[in-house]
């Protein structure tokens, strides 16, 4: 907080979940150069789809016996085709 108030940062902006670790504190979300919005950008339907479809893709590369897309830590990935 205290880059933000002496301005050695410009401002911030935050993804606030319902769990106390992801709230800003009332000190720091009333400060003038941040911005904190709710976690709700996956519940427009066309996230909840895009999402849906995503596993789709990824489960059908993993029977068909390819990398499916966006994998993460290749290099570790043992179930190789």
């Amino acid at each position: 907080m205290k880059v933000l108030t002496e301005g050695r940062i410009a401002g911030a902006a935050m993804d606030v979940g319902r769990a106390p670790d992801q709230m800003p504190s009332l000190e720091l979300a009333g400060l003038p150069n941040v911005i904190a919005t709710p976690h709700v950008g996956g519940l427009t339907p066309p996230a909840s789809e895009s999402q849906a479809m995503d596993t789709v893709h990824q489960v059908e590369a993993l029977v068909k016996g390819e990398v499916p897309p966006g994998a993460a830590n290749l290099d570790r990935w043992t179930r190789r085709p």
